[in-house]
């Protein structure tokens, strides 16, 4: 999926929160489905341009984009799923449709107390450090962690995590990087009095 900023998934937040009103008297099951139906469009636009454009695409007009979706949607799919994207289409937010989704996601893992937890490891966890991780984050946050991982050799070691906007970075690159600034400022603070002894 592309990068989303930001300010995307804020105005995303608006219609994910929209949704999950409307859904939320048809339950979790509903939710779910939603979800996935949205996602699944979500990825079908990142492979088929044609179909993405068509969404996007300021040149297509609201009424005959209202028309297609009807057509390739309704019967097939879920109402509430046609019936969002229909008021997507009016708004003209249908381009936005992957912030939108990832915002979704996002509160309906709120709901759910499921936090995101994103992992960097030189090399790939151990079932018992995931574990551990779990437990770690769950005593921090009080929620569910949802574990992504990726590897990256250039840490060194250790681990970087990222839990909603703070960072917790032991990995070994950073040490050492600090390490270095410390002996430089250390040896700069040597110079300066060396030179101020001599003077």
């Amino acid at each position: 999926m592309a990068k989303i900023d930001v300010q995307e998934i804020t105005v995303g937040r608006v219609y994910a929160r929209s949704m999950l009103e409307l859904v939320g008297a048809e339950g979790d099951e509903a939710t779910k489905d939603l979800l996935d139906e949205l996602r699944a469009l979500v990825a079908l636009t990142e492979s088929d341009s044609d179909l993405e454009h068509f969404l996007s695409s300021p040149m297509v007009g609201l009424d005959a984009r209202r028309d297609v979706l009807e057509k390739l949607f309704r019967g097939s799919s879920s109402d509430l799923f046609v019936d969002s994207l229909q008021v997507l289409n009016r708004n003209s937010r249908l381009a936005m449709l992957p912030a939108i989704v990832e915002a979704l996601r996002l509160e309906y893992d709120a709901l759910r107390d499921i936090v995101d937890v994103e992992v960097r490891s030189a090399v790939e966890l151990s079932e018992e450090l995931r574990e551990r991780l779990r437990e770690r984050v769950h005593a921090l946050t009080g929620k569910s962690p949802q574990l992504s991982e990726t590897i990256d050799p250039s840490i060194k070691g250790g681990l970087v995590v990222q839990i909603g906007d703070d960072r917790l970075d032991g990995s070994v690159a950073t040490q050492l990087h600090e390490a270095g600034a410390k002996l430089k400022a250390r040896a700069a603070r040597e110079v300066r009095s060396e030179k101020s002894y001599w003077n």
